[in-house]
């Protein structure tokens, strides 16, 4: 079988996860290599169980574990390098649709401490955003936060939060208003900043998958609805 046309077209990926059914699923597609992130997007929502017909999803940049891109709708597929970093696409929440000018949308990212290498932070699982309001409390925080990972409380008491800043931590109380600790507005160039989630990685350790091999052709990615 011969595909006059696939030369032109560009193999994609897909990592679905379904966070209610704790999954991953695998879709593969072809696009035509002039195709943009917008193009990309509509045919996920094809594939994927939304929330709603309404729902919106963005593609992210994301690199040992920290997100440094949302990637804009014009920019072309064939443009994008794709041999160090994992494209994840995701369902934008509600709260970070129509956000006031008092709201902040911050890193969230987990980590440990690695005993062998002289305390350095060692990030580890799927990073996030999380909006956040002027005022706030690490202790309300810590409730979204919660809620929104699906912890229990007998784990998530054991969870230790942190701003931290050019890999510097600076611990927080549950008084602490996180909102002061976050002055950067810039969402694309703020991974340095973050809350950190300080917690055992309990995840089983997995081979390398597509994407962290260099001499891959393919752009994977994953889905989180």
């Amino acid at each position: 079988f011969h595909c006059r046309n696939c030369s032109s077209l560009k193999p994609l990926k897909l990592h679905s996860t379904m966070l209610q059914r704790r999954r991953v699923v695998i879709h593969s597609i072809r696009l035509p290599k002039n195709s943009t992130i917008a193009d990309v997007i509509i045919d996920l929502k094809t594939k994927v169980d939304l929330s709603s017909p309404t729902a919106e999803l963005r593609v992210l940049e994301v690199f040992y574990h920290k997100i440094y891109k949302i990637f804009p709708l014009h920019e072309k597929i064939e443009n994008i390098n794709d041999q160090y970093w994992t494209l994840r696409a995701e369902e934008v929440p509600e709260e970070e649709k129509n956000p006031s000018q008092h709201d902040r949308l911050i890193h969230v990212y987990h980590f440990t401490k690695d005993p062998l290498q002289n305390q350095q932070i060692q990030n580890f699982g799927d990073p996030f955003f999380l909006a956040i309001c002027e005022g706030e409390t690490l202790a309300e925080v810590k409730g979204r936060i919660q809620r929104k990972l699906q912890v229990p409380d007998e784990e998530f008491s054991k969870w230790k939060f942190a701003f931290i800043s050019m890999n510097r931590p600076d611990y927080l109380q549950d008084s602490d208003v996180v909102s002061a600790r976050f002055q950067r507005r810039d969402v694309y160039g703020a991974w340095e900043q973050y809350l950190g989630l300080e917690h055992t990685d309990t995840a089983p350790k997995r081979a390398y998958t597509a994407n962290q091999n260099r001499h891959t052709h393919e752009k994977p990615v994953r889905i989180y609805n």
